[in-house]
């Protein structure tokens, strides 16, 4: 995820000359990882469950599921429609630019946090692991 977030997508936008093409490219990238992080979220929750990790173990998951798929079903068709109409208009309105970059910064922003969302989880699971390891918390109560 963070490696499609600082490479793939930077790369796209700097060496396609097009940003509509560039933009489209992203997108259908972007897409199956969005699905691919949503089915991750739900089956990281059931994992952190079924080894008694604790509520965080399964809510957050489940909250970054939610966010995937929050950005792949609202925000990135929003997107999506307002590029095609740029397109199709180069004399586009103003605040149809401005829908776009809000448009943008949320996708962005729930992408980023998904990421930091999934270094938090990891950092549950570690923890968790440290402790039954150590004998300080038994992992099936």
């Amino acid at each position: 995820m963070l490696l499609f977030g600082a490479v793939v997508a930077r790369a796209a936008f700097e060496v396609i000359p097009s940003p509509e093409v560039a933009g489209h490219l992203v997108g259908h990238v972007l897409g199956p990882l969005q699905l691919a992080g949503a089915g991750a979220g739900v089956a990281l929750a059931a994992l952190g469950g079924s080894l008694h990790r604790g509520r965080i173990a399964v809510i957050l998951p489940l909250l970054l599921a939610v966010a995937c798929l929050v950005n792949h079903f609202g925000v990135s068709p929003a997107v999506a429609e307002i590029r095609l109409a740029r397109i199709a208009d180069s004399g586009s309105d103003p605040g149809l630019a401005q829908r776009f970059a809000r448009l943008h910064f949320l996708s962005v922003s729930l992408f980023m946090v998904t990421a930091a969302g999934a270094l938090a989880l990891a950092v549950v699971h570690a923890l968790a692991e440290a402790r039954e390891v150590s004998g300080a918390g038994d992992p099936h109560p």
